[in-house]
């Protein structure tokens, strides 16, 4: 149909222009056409998925509410079945996982945490093991400043349903190096380091993607960023800084706003925790970081920003107050609301046991792996 065609075109060309985006993706319900309505989804998704790092993350959310209730309300309209059906779960579990890492990066960590365990249990029951998993992971770093174990658990359940894909080294380096790190248990960074690059050796170009977020890949740039953090963590800045300047390298001219800050912001955390820590050069990154984030403002930098600052008193007793305070108004920005969409989701059969009885949540059915506490 020439009508979905051209709607299709509009999601694809406008990326995260959000009513541009958000108003096609509600209008295709109108179609009869079940195939024709997935690829107007499939191609919204991918199109937020991609301007993801360089979109503000309130029109990122946005534009994936109406798309979270189109992947689920047009299989029950069309009362699909088979095969159909099934990847329509799977699309509607993308999308849940996307909008849950929103969620996440936006502070409203309860809301994360609903999205995700809905998110791995509608991938799973679609036969999407690398995708249950990718949600599962997001859940693991939810849990993990609450409970280090935990989070370790989650992460065994989904390093053994992602198969060898992009999802298991992600696992591995920026799951289970951080529990570790959480712990101040540096040989199991190490450990969980080298698993991640071995994964990631084994993989093809095609399965890195692009640096940043993403649902079925996982880049370098990516796992450098995070081998460098957990390093810094259990004070091994040092053998961090080759992961950091990879990264950086990997990073140059891609335009991935939000994977640049991160980096600056592990560069700025790694200058302070040296055995001679530099304030000069990581206030220079801070400030980097800070200014690229003037359009993309986060609740998870300002965050960040308050670590480095409190860090930079310790080490060299001169805090980064300036920022501090530019950075302060980006926090609790919007109260933390349930904002999931209106069609009710029919209570799942399936559900994901863990060691030791962890379970993430059955959708519509109470969660069994411990909510994040509010932050203080």
């Amino acid at each position: 149909m020439p009508e979905v065609s051209d709607r299709r075109s509009v999601l694809v060309a406008t990326g995260l222009a959000a009513v541009g985006v958000m108003t096609p993706a509600t209008d295709a319900l109108s179609s009869d056409d079940p195939e024709e309505l997935h690829d107007v989804c499939v191609a919204a998704l991918d199109a937020v998925v991609g301007a993801y790092e360089s979109s503000e993350l309130r029109a990122t959310a946005a534009v994936l509410a109406p798309l979270e209730q189109a992947t689920r309300a047009v299989p029950r309209q069309h009362r699909l079945r088979g095969r159909v059906a099934l990847d329509w779960m799977r699309l509607h579990a993308a999308v849940t996982t996307a909008a849950a890492a929103a969620a996440y990066d936006r502070g409203r960590h309860a809301d994360a945490a609903a999205r995700a365990d809905r998110a791995a249990a509608l991938a799973r029951a679609a036969g999407d093991g690398p995708l249950a998993a990718r949600a599962l992971a997001l859940r693991a770093r939810m849990v993990r400043p609450h409970s280090p174990a935990v989070a370790l658990q989650i992460a065994g359940v989904a390093a053994r349903i992602a198969g060898h894909s992009p999802t298991r080294a992600l696992i591995a380096g920026k799951v289970v190096t951080s529990a570790c790190a959480a712990t101040g248990d540096a040989a199991g960074v190490r450990s969980a380091v080298a698993r991640a690059w071995q994964t990631m050796e084994r993989l093809d170009d095609a399965q890195f993607g692009s640096p940043g977020f993403a649902l079925d890949t996982y880049s370098p740039a990516d796992l450098a960023l995070a081998c460098a953090e957990a390093l810094t963590t259990v004070g091994a800045a040092d053998e961090a800084t080759p992961h950091l300047e990879r990264a950086e390298t990997l990073l140059a001219g891609s335009g991935q706003t939000g994977m640049v800050v991160s980096v600056h912001m592990a560069q700025a955390r790694a200058a302070l925790a040296r055995e001679f820590p530099d304030r000069h050069e990581a206030a220079s990154h801070a400030v980097r970081a800070v200014a690229l984030s003037a359009d993309r403002p986060a609740e998870w930098l300002a965050r960040l920003v308050r670590d480095v600052s409190v860090l930079a008193e310790q080490r060299t007793g001169q805090g980064l107050d300036d920022l501090v305070d530019t950075t302060t108004p980006w926090l609790h920005r919007e109260p933390e609301v349930d904002v999931r969409p209106t069609v009710t989701l029919p209570k799942a059969r399936f559900g994901l046991t863990g060691p030791r009885g962890v379970m993430v949540q059955r959708a519509g059915g109470p969660p069994t792996v411990p909510a994040p506490r509010p932050a203080r």
